[in-house]
């Protein structure tokens, strides 16, 4: 795994580590870092939990930035 890619993954599960989310290295091969996202709760705020739409989105945005060699973001959920 790259620096760029581990330092964002870590970025993101602090962010979703709040609701109770994680983030975690899955691969990083071909371009493409591969995470699994498991979604966290919070009962006052149901739209503050990240879609995973969205982390990929934030992910690639940040990672692209980062580290060239990586050019998409795929999230596997977990319930």
């Amino acid at each position: 795994m790259s620096t760029a890619a581990e330092e964002v993954v870590q970025q993101f599960n602090e962010i979703v580590k709040p609701d109770g989310g994680s983030v975690t290295f899955v691969s990083a091969d071909e371009g493409v870092l591969r995470v699994r996202y498991a979604p966290g709760t919070n009962e006052e705020c149901e739209t503050c939990v990240m879609a995973p739409d969205a982390l990929a989105g934030m992910m690639k945005d940040m990672v692209v930035t980062l580290d060239p060699s990586i050019t998409n973001v795929e999230i596997e959920s977990v319930s």
